[in-house]
């Protein structure tokens, strides 16, 4: 960024002092989806946007709220244009995970294209740890506001109303001319029964999962931030945990796992459902922990006689426990139909990746507890590859782990250092790191190589488990596809239906000349939706 811009950006929130109100945007970009999931459920509500506007609705009177999906409305870069000179905010807010941050700046330059004066916010994981390097990367944006945003945000509208310089506003970072600042930390929630109920009506909910296989008329939910857990390599942590801010300005992070009450999830679940959501995605980092919570909330759920079904990241070390006591048959009778575990590995590698309190016949025994007492719940995992001490024998013994897991459905993902978490900071520090593009952060490429593998060689074995899933044990998958109950029958389907138009598309692209067919590695790639520029 060249210093005249950057002088011409700095004191950009003095263009909001004095008004008597101020029109603030959320965009989600258009974004590149998953070829392996249809776009119906890509496109899963951005929770962050309904739950940070409905408390700026809430305790500031002279903001005005709204929210542009573009993803669910078919709204390409072209037409974005058109949504900013129609809507005219005065602020667009826009936070955005790693593998979207290039859509994110796009967003952010056709903004300023469109109206140079509006005030340009950033933030979300990428833009959060690394800010920095998108302040000097696009000179369309103005502010980036680090970790939660609800306080934050509150008081940048609040100071910037009455005319407060940048350095006056917590939690925020910005350059004057080309000197990178910021400011100290605000605080953040600490009781999430303080926030209010997310502001659904500003979303287009009917509009999201209509047509979904893995997640039908979903809506996605949150009854907690932080985890129990440390593990080296997760974002949500390094977003929800405790942030310390030291004297010499480094942030220490620490432990810290929140839970809403179940009568304000209850309350949340409520609103979703006179809206016609039949599905929960939670968004928890770890959502089956605290058995009184889960007994209570599922109770309740069935005395309301409610139709649900749900989606959950969920840690195998409880479900043994919880299967005994009988908490999971009543997560069951409420509505949990698919799990997702994150196993990771057999025992090689869990203390390298932070992963507390797993271990290899742990997680066979709690699969087993699934596949024997609760058939209708969709078992699935995720194991991690190219850790630094991995070799080809060591990847293909995931694949072992996840048959005897007996599993529904194994992805195996090559280890990604995101930023913000320990292990991208030691990937840096140690010069592991090959690959820079956050395009390409996405989890199925490679962006280190391990002590023996090289990185193309890693990609190769992380294939190979994913295609000899299903390849070694044909007749278990395909029985399961007759499966009695629904869930795991439409799924089992629709993964086995969903790989097969990525081979015909790749095949076909093919031999018109417009690509080349890769085979079973082509499932990995994001897909361009056709409405993208549009």
């Amino acid at each position: 960024m060249s210093g005249a811009m950057s002088g011409a950006m700095s004191g950009a929130m003095q263009r909001l002092a004095g008004k008597e109100r101020i029109k603030l945007l959320f965009v989600r970009p258009p974004h590149h989806y998953w070829p392996i999931i249809n776009q119906s459920d890509n496109f899963l509500i951005p929770l962050a946007y309904p739950v940070l506007a409905a408390w700026i609705r809430d305790k500031l009177d002279f903001v005005d709220v709204e929210i542009l999906d573009c993803c669910v409305e078919k709204v390409g870069f072209a037409s974005l244009a058109e949504q900013i000179r129609r809507r005219r905010p005065d602020v667009v807010g826009i936070g955005e995970k790693v593998v979207y941050a290039a859509d994110a700046m796009r967003a952010f330059e056709v903004v300023k294209q469109v109206n140079p004066d509006i005030v340009t916010i950033a933030g979300g994981q990428i833009f959060t740890h690394e800010p920095e390097w998108a302040l000097r990367t696009c000179s369309a944006l103005d502010y980036v506001i680090r970790y939660e945003a609800e306080i934050a945000l509150e008081r940048f509208f609040r100071k910037a109303r009455a005319g407060a310089p940048e350095a006056d506003v917590e939690s925020l970072c910005w350059l004057e001319g080309t000197t990178y600042r910021t400011s100290s930390l605000a605080p953040v929630i600490e009781d999430l029964d303080d926030l209010p109920p997310p502001a659904f009506d500003l979303m287009s909910v009917s509009k999201y999962s209509p047509f979904g296989m893995l997640w039908p008329k979903a809506a996605t939910i949150q009854r907690s931030r932080g985890c129990v857990d440390v593990c080296n390599f997760c974002s949500w942590i390094a977003m929800e945990n405790k942030h310390i801010e030291l004297p010499d300005g480094r942030i220490q992070d620490k432990k810290w796992f929140r839970s809403k009450s179940v009568a304000t999830v209850i309350a949340e679940v409520d609103i979703l459902y006179r809206r016609g959501v039949r599905y929960l995605f939670w968004v928890d980092a770890t959502w089956n922990t605290d058995d009184a919570w889960l007994r209570e909330f599922c109770q309740e759920v069935i005395r309301r006689r409610w139709k649900l079904g749900w989606w959950a990241f969920t840690r195998y070390d409880f479900l043994p426990r919880q299967h005994e006591n009988g908490t999971l048959k009543l997560m069951v009778d409420a509505g949990l139909r698919h799990v997702l575990v994150g196993v990771e590995r057999v025992e090689s590698g869990l203390d390298w990746l932070g992963k507390h309190r797993y271990d290899e016949q742990g997680a066979v025994r709690a699969f087993h507890i699934l596949r024997d007492h609760y058939p209708q719940v969709f078992r699935q995992g995720t194991f991690i590859t190219g850790i630094r001490s991995d070799t080809a024998e060591s990847i293909r013994a995931l694949l072992t782990h996840a048959h005897a897991c007996d599993l529904d459905f194994a992805a195996f993902h090559p280890v990604t250092p995101f930023p913000g978490t320990p292990l991208y900071r030691e990937a840096l520090d140690k010069g592991w790191l090959e690959e820079t593009d956050f395009s390409n952060f996405d989890m199925f490429c490679p962006v280190m190589p391990t002590e023996h593998l090289s990185r193309d060689e890693v990609a190769r074995w992380t294939t190979w488990c994913q295609k000899n899933f299903v390849a070694k044990k044909p007749a278990r998958y395909f029985r399961r596809m007759l499966s009695r109950h629904p869930v795991r029958r439409r799924l089992h389907i629709w993964f086995f239906l969903a790989i097969g138009r990525v081979m015909a598309m790749q095949a076909y692209n093919a031999a018109r000349g417009r690509g080349r067919f890769e085979g079973f590695a082509g499932v990995n790639r994001l897909w361009k939706p056709s409405w993208y520029e549009d």
